[in-house]
């Protein structure tokens, strides 16, 4: 496996742009930042050709808000989930 190293920049408003090789190489436009002691991990939300419509990017938002003083993070669906996109996704989530 071949580790490439990037020097990424952030933005004063928080943001930090991913190379063009990386988001070229993916086919989504979200990714999981994961905190892991003092490192940050980034991965990409793969999109799937079975995926349901209602699991695909302009759904699905992923959020961190603070609630009663307690940083919370989670995935919101912006329309809601059928039956099936539902058990599609604790599928995946049981599989991870």
């Amino acid at each position: 496996m071949k580790i490439m190293t990037y020097t990424l920049s952030m933005f004063n408003s928080g943001q930090i742009t991913l190379p063009k090789k990386w988001r070229s190489k993916y086919n989504t436009t979200k990714f999981i930042a994961i905190e892991k002691n003092d490192s940050l991990i980034i991965k990409p939300l793969k999109i799937e050709d079975d995926t349901p419509e209602e699991l695909r990017d302009e759904n699905v938002e992923l959020f961190e808000e603070i609630h009663n003083g307690e940083r919370v993070s989670g995935i919101r669906f912006k329309k809601g989930l059928s039956g099936e996109a539902l058990e599609y996704f604790q599928k995946k989530l049981r599989n991870a």
